[in-house]
């Protein structure tokens, strides 16, 4: 670790650089001592004062023990105080307000902060700051012990800080403490949503991940309790096959705000160091260094955690024995029903329940598949199961096609929206059987699909390529335009982006329908190559990286 504690605080210092430049210092504004924002924030404020903190106390940066940054930071403790209700709590002002999540979340930057001061410094020195953190910190304690929360991350944020909390006044204020912890308790007694595959209840490899395995850190850490660590290190050794070729995250399975969104895996760097340490095992030493190394080197900002590292000496002192991610896989996620592979020249994922259901990943290049299926009420082929057998991977789906039958009965009112639709007859007059068997090659994937059932209904194949990507072959060459659309009637083509050259088909089109007119999907960001067939039908093509 010792060769990269530079890049971290470098990064740390351009943090603080940003914090000074921006902070306000006139004392009659309400936004005095925190950042300017587009509305009222303390968290960004509460955030950089980690870094600042850090920087401040440690001799290898340009900041240590600056008189400038030291009044910077008791101006921020002024904001930060004054931006604190009077419940405890803080808001997140784009939409919580009285927040215990929110406020657990601050209340995890501000004892690390807390606990940085006391660490590194004798007594007497720096009891401004340290006065105005514990009374920050204390008065937070109400709030979190009495507040509320929205999802299934919030309940172990808020678990973590009651477990802090209780620790923080336990020997001043023995029964608050343990009314903190019997708050703490009740969350506990819930259980807690990681399964054995290692994967928590909101699915969220971008971000929410992280932040419960951060709660499962603190509390293990607050209790002695290696049952939590449990949960990061089933959650980590699951990430590790969320990996994408290019080394970004799989997020497409994701129930929050970071679906789709392919991330560097950064902020889970201090988790995976904090993991080798600990349990020793290779595979996290390598994900650690691999993560750290090449944020250094793509010139990217450290992951934010060096007040972690200072205050974990057995992190800072750790060397590295290896590096690198899982180099190939295939993983069969039952319960999250996700399939996740990688081979030398790709890496897919195979999605249950989605109506985008494959992906494929090129390196950069990301090529995934759907199947307009507007029959009735139904817009894509959604798959229901999903099968590994005798090499193949089975995804099947049964539509059916559907009306109403008047009542039988007068119904007490003629207005179409107040009558119980749920007592009338429903007539099921057809029903499209789908499967879809997946076949992995060594430089790509086989797709053979089978309709059966109602004839004559217009399938289509959608598979969507990045904008700009280029199509040829012999007969023409063109540039794939964001919301473009192509029809492959015949043979292959070639589809040229980035270093990436892939083979796709060969094409069928015996039609040329786009899709129902309401509640169709349209791929807006990409372009859409089209291969499309009358039920039934069962056709078979490819695409892979020549």
């Amino acid at each position: 670790m010792k060769r990269y504690m530079g890049h971290l605080i470098r990064s740390a210092e351009k943090r603080v650089d940003h914090f000074l430049s921006t902070q306000v210092t006139n004392e009659k504004d309400p936004f005095y001592g925190g950042m300017k924002r587009a509305i009222l924030e303390v968290k960004p404020t509460i955030y950089v004062m980690a870094d600042a903190a850090s920087v401040y106390l440690n001799s290898e940066s340009r900041y240590y023990k600056d008189a400038t940054l030291l009044r910077a930071m008791e101006a921020a403790v002024t904001f930060i105080a004054n931006c604190q209700r009077e419940d405890g709590s803080f808001d997140y002002p784009s939409c919580n307000f009285k927040s215990a999540p929110d406020t657990s979340f601050c209340f995890k930057r501000l004892i690390a902060t807390y606990r940085l001061f006391l660490k590194y410094t004798e007594e007497g020195e720096l009891d401004k700051l340290k006065d105005g953190y514990r009374f920050i910190l204390e008065e937070s304690l109400n709030a979190l012990l009495t507040g509320g929360f929205h999802t299934p991350n919030h309940r172990w944020g808020i678990t973590a800080a009651l477990m802090q909390g209780a620790n923080l006044v336990k020997d001043d204020n023995p029964e608050f403490a343990a009314q903190l912890l019997a708050r703490a308790d009740q969350y506990l007694a819930e259980g807690i949503d990681g399964n054995e595959e290692g994967e928590y209840a909101e699915r969220s490899t971008g971000n929410y991940n992280a932040v419960v395995n951060n709660a499962m850190m603190a509390m293990y850490e607050e209790t002695d309790d290696e049952n939590y660590l449990g949960y990061v290190e089933r959650n980590l050794k699951m990430m590790l096959f969320y990996i994408d070729p290019d080394d970004t995250i799989f997020t497409q399975n994701s129930t929050r705000q970071d679906q789709g969104k392919a991330d560097y895996p950064d902020k889970y760097f201090y988790q995976y160091l904090y993991m080798a340490a600990k349990t020793g095992e290779e595979i996290f030493d390598r994900a650690a260094h691999k993560i750290i190394k090449d944020n250094m080197e793509r010139g990217d900002m450290a992951p934010e955690c060096l007040h972690i590292i200072m205050l974990h000496d057995f992190m800072e002192q750790y060397e590295f024995k290896g590096y690198g991610f899982l180099d190939t896989y295939h993983k069969h996620f039952e319960e999250a029903g996700v399939i996740r592979g990688k081979t030398s020249n790709y890496g897919y994922s195979i999605l249950k329940g989605k109506s985008a259901f494959l992906f494929l990943k090129f390196k950069e290049t990301l090529v995934y598949l759907k199947i307009g299926e507007s029959y009735c009420d139904i817009r894509n082929f959604v798959p229901q199961t999903i099968e590994e057998k005798d090499g193949f991977c089975v995804l099947t789906s049964v539509a059916k096609g559907w009306y109403y039958l008047p009542f039988k009965e007068k119904q007490d009112t003629t207005d179409w929206w107040k009558m119980d639709h749920k007592k009338r007859e429903i007539l099921n007059s057809s029903e499209i059987h789908m499967t879809v068997t997946l076949k992995e090659l060594a430089d790509g994937m086989e797709v053979t699909v089978k309709a059966e059932g109602l004839d004559k209904a217009p399938l289509r194949v959608e598979i969507c390529i990045p904008a700009g990507s280029v199509l040829e072959n012999e007969h023409f060459h063109m540039r794939a335009e964001k919301a473009g659309e192509m029809v492959l009637r015949d043979g292959f083509v070639n589809l040229i982006h980035e270093d990436q050259k892939l083979l796709i088909g060969p094409g069928y089109g015996t039609h040329e329908f786009g899709g129902h007119y309401s509640g169709e999907e349209i791929n807006t960001t990409g372009f859409t190559l089209y291969l499309n067939d009358y039920t039934p039908y069962e056709r078979t093509f490819s695409i892979r990286n020549i």
